[in-house]
């Protein structure tokens, strides 16, 4: 039913609590588990006269950023080899719902599984929702793994 699933991880333990889920859905349907991670470069001020270009110092930044996310990746897929599915990574630079979204409709994902704040209110407000956004615009299902408080 589901050839593969994608689990949406930001490096975080909140993240990590959609793994579990997300690999017993794979043992159960024998799917292949996606790891992704979006590497967000927040846009940086760059000193004039410095020698660095805005492009320079975003490609530095993405680098970097990418460098750090797959090692975070294979120490989760490291983790998880155990599970007996089939496992690999993705890192992606971006907006992470539009990225989210764009790579389970080029992966033709059967399910993506992230796990969720839970905010409302003023809070989603002031930081708005990735969960929300991949929600409304996947043309995957999405199963959302909630904080546990």
């Amino acid at each position: 039913m589901y050839e593969q699933i994608i689990v949406t991880l930001d490096g975080s333990q909140l993240a990590e609590m959609a793994l579990a889920p997300a690999f017993a859905l794979a043992q159960a349907f024998e799917s292949e588990v996606c790891l992704l991670r979006v590497v967000v470069v927040e846009e940086a001020a760059v000193a004039v006269g410095m020698g660095v270009t805005y492009f320079d110092l975003r490609q530095a930044l993405e680098k970097r950023g990418r460098e750090e996310a797959e090692a975070y990746l294979k120490s989760v897929e490291a983790r998880w080899r155990s599970a007996g599915v089939r496992i690999h990574s993705r890192v992606v630079c971006g907006a992470p719902a539009e990225m989210i979204v764009e790579a389970a409709r080029q992966l033709k994902t059967g399910v993506i599984v992230m796990s969720t704040h839970g905010r409302s209110g003023l809070g989603r407000l002031i930081y708005g929702s990735v969960a929300e956004a991949v929600l409304r615009a996947a043309i995957a299902p999405v199963l959302l793994i909630p904080m546990r408080v």
